[in-house]
């Protein structure tokens, strides 16, 4: 997302949403109380004769105390729901509305206080995150998913219907992977050989240069794997790929009682003596922990968010959703 104006003396940050991931970086911006203002659609009612009925829906400025928000995976658009706070005169305050966002649409965030999480989250979402396809398959089915900053979205299995002869499924999948855009990379992986063999067969009958990685498991289990050992730069570079490889290294850190810390007071205490280098907080936990993110940034250490959307994320926020990597041990 890119900032358009920025006036936070009266708490004003005005956002142009880019693509699906910037989308997903507004849903967590927004919280319950913050007021959101965009251009919408919301019917009217008008007056004929005597009677009210209620007009075609038409487009206006809106602005809404947010509630409730949610992604819509079916017309790909964030939905954000409230009471209208400021509107044009035909529009009754506090009556309910619903907003569509999507790509391209520029909105206004207003709040009393805006956290440091959130500027951070800005600041990220302006340098682009690269997108990986990733294929998962054996012998008999291969699952498709593409892995952004907003997470692991899941695209098609691919099954195959001959034990005997696999070239019609290779042929389907190719075919399939051969229709998707907008990604940076192709990895294909499994367990077995089958992963290595359709990247000769895709090499050899298109132009797709998929790069082959080693896995145990097939499905989200087997993505999520590749994700995490995957030695490819473009996938290391991704979100997911970053938040896994840390998430890794607090485990190990921990199991050998290394440097590092977990849990509010053993990691407010490393905070506050200077032996924080890198603060893990679970994007979930943000509000919790704001006090201890501001410390944190005041003593020079580094923040990451970890996001609980991927597996490595989720045993993180069960962890508690914060730890740190350490300079020294804090007594």
């Amino acid at each position: 997302m890119k900032i358009v104006k920025k006036d936070l003396k009266h708490g004003t940050i005005a956002l142009k949403l880019q693509n699906a991931d910037d989308l997903w970086h507004l849903q967590h911006i927004l919280h319950k109380g913050s007021l959101l203002k965009t251009r919408t659609m919301r019917k009217v009612a008008v007056r004929s004769g005597g009677e009210f009925r209620m007009s075609e829906k038409k487009p206006m400025v809106l602005t809404i105390e947010v509630e409730k928000t949610s992604f819509d995976d079916t017309t790909g658009t964030l939905k954000v729901s409230g009471k209208i706070a400021e509107g044009p005169a035909e529009t009754r305050l506090s009556s309910y509305h619903t907003m569509r966002i999507e790509p391209g649409a520029v909105v206004t965030v207003r709040k009393p206080h805006w956290a440091s999480s959130d500027m951070k989250r800005i600041r990220d979402s302006e340098t682009r995150q690269p997108k990986v396809l990733v294929c998962v398959m054996d012998r008999d089915e291969a699952d498709v998913a593409l892995v952004s900053g907003s997470g692991i979205t899941a695209i098609g299995r691919i099954e195959s219907h001959d034990p005997e002869n696999k070239e019609p499924y290779r042929k389907e999948l190719l075919d399939f992977l051969r229709e998707q855009t907008g990604y940076d990379a192709l990895v294909v992986a499994g367990p077995g050989f089958e992963a290595a063999n359709f990247a000769k067969f895709a090499r050899e009958n298109s132009k797709l240069a998929p790069v082959v990685e080693s896995c145990s498991n097939t499905g989200v289990t087997g993505i999520n794997e590749v994700m995490k050992k995957s030695g490819e730069r473009v996938i290391r570079d991704s979100r997911i790929g970053q938040e896994s490889e840390l998430v890794e290294r607090l485990m190990a850190g921990i199991k050998s009682d290394g440097l590092v810390t977990y849990g509010p007071s053993h990691v407010r205490k490393a905070v506050e003596a200077g032996a924080a280098e890198t603060l893990l907080v679970s994007r979930e936990k943000t509000s919790e922990f704001e006090d201890l993110i501001g410390a944190a940034e005041k003593m020079g250490s580094r923040i990451v968010f970890i996001s609980a959307d991927h597996t490595p994320g989720e045993q993180f926020l069960h962890l508690g959703g914060i730890a740190a990597f350490l300079r020294f041990r804090a007594e």
